[in-house]
């Protein structure tokens, strides 16, 4: 079965070459191409499609690889390395000599011949025929020089992108596609051109991947500046969210939002949203306050109704037990009550003799208290004092304090 290798250059960018071969991604393949035979890696595997292979041209498109590498192939692989490095260091060194404005790269070693193929990259044409003949009189190889665009470079040398990630064209973009700034203009952005250029210095690649999204949403939303009138107020779109469905609009004084359906309402002179929809005392109803949609909202709000249910009924058992609790006092005190009445009752008879002995103990009750106030707060009366000798003051000398 034949199947289509996708290999890379910086020189090139992604070619498509057909095998029979069993061939898989990170094997390493001989290939040729218009500036020599290299061994390349194989990035992508895929088979061609019916439409591809009805193409009268489909050989020339998908020219045959030459061979699989063998053992050899991966050792002059794996030296063309070092040697490639040599040669652009000391490129670089002959070229600043010459003054020449140019940044190598890159250096190639052709497999089948004595080739050396040399990428550099420069902001204006460079005259480097000399260069060439001093770096032939130097290796004794055939020197090519081949100048690449800035997306060459930047997928090259690599580098972090405004995401923070790794540039794609170094991670797993492997053709350049047509950027245009109409792609910006569609998924209204601002036009910065700073902000939205790359490592590169040209626009973003990343511009594309959601270009198809906003093509098919852009015609169902209207125009930024288009004007109508809404409560007896002229309004005017000055900005749009397709992705958060949001039409932005202002009207001198205050701003209003509206989604696409209810922008389509007031274009046909309706209100803003369907009252028929809406419940009856629940200002909630068929709003998303969640931001998850209507269903989530709508569980949240049953949620939120049974905890204040349950909460009520709570406090409604709280406050009956609070009452049957005040009953069963308010019995126990009446209780109380006739159980000292009775007391006072039997005890009138013996009113008298109980009022006696009662002062009686009272008295005795206060004197020893007073005694033990006196005892605790540090007071001694003097009639208690036993040694009466500690209550005679002797005034000190003026020569016992010498």
């Amino acid at each position: 079965m034949t199947t289509l290798l996708g290999v890379t250059f910086d020189f090139m960018g992604l070619i498509y070459y057909k095998t029979t071969k069993d061939v898989t991604v990170d094997n390493i393949v001989i290939v040729s191409t218009p500036h020599g035979t290299y061994p390349a890696r194989v990035v992508k595997v895929r088979i061609p499609s019916e439409e591809e292979l009805k193409k009268p041209d489909f050989d020339t498109l998908f020219p045959n690889i030459e061979r699989v590498a063998t053992f050899s192939d991966m050792d002059f692989a794996k030296n063309s390395l070092k040697k490639g490095a040599d040669i652009s260091k000391t490129t670089q060194q002959l070229a600043d000599d010459l003054g020449l404005t140019m940044k190598v790269l890159k250096s190639y070693l052709d497999i089948e011949e004595d080739k050396a193929l040399i990428t550099f990259t420069s902001d204006a044409r460079v005259d480097f025929r000399e260069l060439v003949r001093l770096l032939g009189s130097t290796y004794h190889l055939k020197i090519e020089l081949r100048q690449i665009g800035p997306r060459d470079q930047a997928k090259l040398v690599g580098g972090i992108g405004p995401c923070g990630l790794p540039i794609c064209c170094s991670s797993f973009l492997k053709q350049f596609d047509g950027i245009s700034i109409g792609m910006a203009k569609n998924q209204l952005l601002s036009i910065n051109i700073p902000k939205l250029s790359g490592q590169c210095g040209k626009l973003m690649c990343c511009l594309k991947f959601e270009d198809e999204a906003y093509s098919e949403l852009r015609p169902l939303y209207p125009k930024i500046g288009d004007k109508f009138t809404y409560s007896n107020k002229e309004y005017e779109i000055v900005s749009l969210n397709l992705l958060n469905d949001t039409i932005t609009t202002y009207n001198g004084n205050n701003y209003e939002s509206f989604t696409k359906a209810e922008y389509e309402r007031v274009q046909k002179g309706l209100t803003k949203v369907d009252e028929s929809q809406i419940k009856k005392g629940d200002m909630n109803s068929n709003v998303d306050l969640s931001g998850r949609g209507i269903k989530d909202t709508n569980n949240r709000l049953a949620q939120i109704e049974q905890n204040e249910k349950r909460h009520r009924e709570e406090a409604k058992d709280r406050v009956s037990g609070n009452n049957n609790n005040k009953n069963n006092n308010f019995n126990k005190n009446n209780n109380h009550n006739n159980n000292f009445n009775k007391n006072n009752k039997n005890n009138h008879s013996y009113g008298n003799k109980n009022n006696r002995s009662y002062n009686n103990n009272y008295n005795k009750h206060n004197n020893n208290y007073s005694n033990k106030q006196s005892s605790n707060d540090g007071f001694i009366p003097v009639s208690q004092i036993q040694d009466k000798s500690v209550l005679d003051f002797k005034p000190v000398k003026e020569d016992d304090k010498k």
